[in-house]
């Protein structure tokens, strides 16, 4: 099992490289990981997730998720869109303002780099700009 659980995009059916064989002792490694059902790549598969792993329908079911900063274990965090969260050693809060030490960091098209220096902080920016939209593998982030 990969160390990202064994609920991950690198063992969905919905990734092209398994050709929709779940949890696939042979995928097709000539093929990069990609997500039939949203149309894009996701390029860190063993850290990547979502909900239709789970429901096995090819309609998309909320967003795509990665493992988040580790705390106290790994805690999953929605993408903005199609865009994966990346993760910094430095850097400033968006949210707080502090100094980020190992932080979360979203790339905009206009202007810098959006900084997180924590799930929580990421998570509630993220909510505001996905409005009615929900992200329960990160329910655990706000009942912490």
């Amino acid at each position: 099992m990969p160390n990202g659980g064994p609920d991950n995009c690198s063992t969905c059916g919905f990734n092209r490289r398994n050709g929709g064989v779940w949890r696939n002792h042979a995928p097709d490694e000539s093929q990069m990981p990609f997500c039939q059902i949203r149309g894009v790549p996701v390029l860190n598969d063993h850290w990547t997730y979502c909900e239709n792993w789970h429901t096995r329908r090819p309609e998309p079911a909320g967003p795509i998720y990665s493992s988040g900063i580790y705390d106290e274990h790994y805690r999953r965090i929605p993408w903005h869109g199609a865009v994966a969260p990346e993760f910094v050693s430095s850097g400033r809060c968006s949210e707080c303002g502090e100094a980020i030490h190992d932080g979360i960091v979203i790339p905009v098209v206009e202007g810098a780099p959006l900084g997180f220096c924590s799930n929580l902080h990421y998570l509630e920016w993220w909510k505001r700009q996905h409005q009615g939209e929900d992200a329960p593998m990160s329910r655990d982030i706000l009942e912490s």
